[in-house]
Formats: structure tokens, C-alpha cells, sequence
């Protein structure tokens, strides 16, 4: 009988604890979320979800698309910073927005054609560091030069082009022999600025992300850096025969110079 009458004492202990603890609960005030930190994640996710359904849709028009828009705004901003006064150079900021078009395209096609052709040899479930590594270097061995010798070619034609005055197809045969002339000489230069943040950014991206998203990583980038490739393609770059040029001017003056000491040195001997 006392046992009985102790085990109903525990059950009507914890009946009370339970109820207590509910109610307390209640009285609880309830924690708060901002409009801003509901509405953040499910805007970016939106926005997300129609980009991919958009690059699932049209993949190369997407790319393509945004790509443009980035070489465009990127060199619009490197005009105001680089020369604030002076107004806005359309022809320079659309030529850009055409190299992102062509140099899209390339990428979309080529960086297809390395998944299949490496992962052959080195498939990723198996190798994928050695996968990864081996992309990158074919890339920047190969891809990397081409893109940037384009990307000086298409801008420079395009700018020079427009600033013709009269056209006409020997004018701008003549004038693409000189583009790429100039781009001949610029390459080197800029491939090893190139070489000191692509490589890095590239393991990365062939390493972590899928292949339909690595054109979304690159224009990521390609806001700063593209910014950069216009400030050297105009005027922040010095080319080697540029710089024999300017060597050899630097040379000439300082000859005009002695020989304008050594005149007139000799009057004033023959004056007194």
C-alpha cells in the first residue's frame, strides 16, 4: 500500500513539472526576425534559381550575356577613375562588351572540351587533384594567351576602327596588322600579371565547382580584373618596343643637350 501510494506521489510530481514547464515556455517572449534577414536568403535564392534555370535553358546566351555587361560597366568605372574629368568613351567601353561576347563563347567551348579531354586520362572520381592541376596548366598554357592576345586585338580594332575617318576595307586591313602587331607586344607583359591570380583562381574553380557555373566564377573575378585589362590596353602598359622608343628618344635629347653645352661652351671661349 505504501509503494502504491509513492509511485502515484511521482506521477503527479512530474504531471505538475511538465505543466509548469509549459507554461513557462508560453510566457516566453518569442525571438524576432527582421524583415531583412527573412527576405536576404530568399531573394538571393530567387534570383539564383532563375539564373540557373535561365543557363539550364540557354547556357551560352547566358554567359555570353553577362559577360558583356561585366567588360562594359567594368570599363565605363575604370574611364571615371583612371580620367574623371573627361567624358564617357562609349567606343572603349563597347568594344570591351564585344570581347566579352567572343571570349564567352571560346571559354564555354573550350573549358568543355578539357573536362572531357583530361578526364578521360584522369578521371575525377580517381585523380582529382592531379584532374584539376592538369586543366589549369593546359589552360594557362594555352587558353589563357589566346585570351588575352583576342581580348587586345577585338578592343584596339574596335577603337581605332571608329576613330577613322573615312573606312574602308584596305584602312582596316592595315590598321588589324598593326592591332596585332601591338598585341604581340603587349601579351608578355600581361600574361605575367596574368599568371600571378588566374592559376589560383582557376584551382579553385575546376577543383569546387561545377562545370555549367566556372564561366559565373571567372566573370565574378573579371569585375576587377577586366577593369585592370582595360587601364593597361590604355595607356598603363608599357610595351618592349615602346619602351626602345622611348629609351631611344631619351637618348636623342640627351645628345641634343651635350651638343647645346658644347655650342655654346665654344662662344663663350670665342667671345672672350
Amino acid at each position: 500500500m505504501m509503494m502504491h501510494g509513492k509511485l502515484l506521489l511521482r506521477r503527479q510530481s512530474r504531471q505538475l513539472t511538465s505543466s509548469t514547464l509549459r507554461r513557462t515556455q508560453s510566457t516566453l517572449p518569442k525571438p524576432q526576425t527582421t524583415v531583412g534577414s527573412e527576405l536576404s536568403p530568399s531573394v538571393f535564392k530567387l534570383l539564383l534559381d532563375k539564373y540557373n534555370a535561365a543557363l539550364m535553358k540557354r547556357p551560352l546566351i547566358v554567359k555570353a550575356s553577362a559577360a558583356s555587361i561585366i567588360f562594359f560597366l567594368s570599363d565605363s568605372a575604370t574611364q571615371q577613375i583612371t580620367d574623371p574629368e573627361l567624358s564617357l568613351d562609349l567606343a572603349r567601353a563597347g568594344s570591351g562588351a564585344a570581347f566579352g561576347v567572343v571570349a564567352t563563347a571560346w571559354l564555354h567551348y573550350w573549358w568543355g572540351f578539357l573536362e572531357v579531354f583530361v578526364g578521360k586520362r584522369l578521371p575525377v572520381a580517381q585523380y582529382r587533384m592531379s584532374n584539376t592541376l592538369t586543366k589549369v596548366f593546359i589552360d594557362q598554357a594555352i587558353g589563357a594567351p589566346m585570351y588575352i592576345y583576342t581580348y587586345f586585338v577585338i578592343t584596339n580594332f574596335l577603337q581605332d576602327f571608329n576613330a577613322l575617318p573615312t573606312k574602308s576595307m584596305a584602312k582596316a586591313s592595315e590598321l588589324f596588322t598593326k592591332t596585332c602587331d601591338k598585341a604581340s607586344g603587349m601579351l608578355p607583359p600581361t600574361m605575367l600579371r596574368h599568371w600571378t591570380l588566374w592559376p589560383a583562381v582557376h584551382t579553385f574553380n575546376f577543383y569546387y565547382m561545377p562545370l555549367h557555373h566556372r564561366v559565373l566564377v571567372q566573370n565574378l573575378v573579371l569585375v576587377g580584373w577586366s577593369g585592370y585589362l582595360s587601364h593597361l590596353n590604355n595607356g598603363g602598359l608599357i610595351t618592349p618596343d615602346e619602351e626602345m622608343e622611348i629609351a631611344q628618344e631619351i637618348e636623342i635629347h640627351k645628345q641634343l643637350r651635350q651638343h647645346a653645352t658644347a655650342v655654346a661652351k665654344q662662344q663663350r671661349l670665342e667671345s672672350s
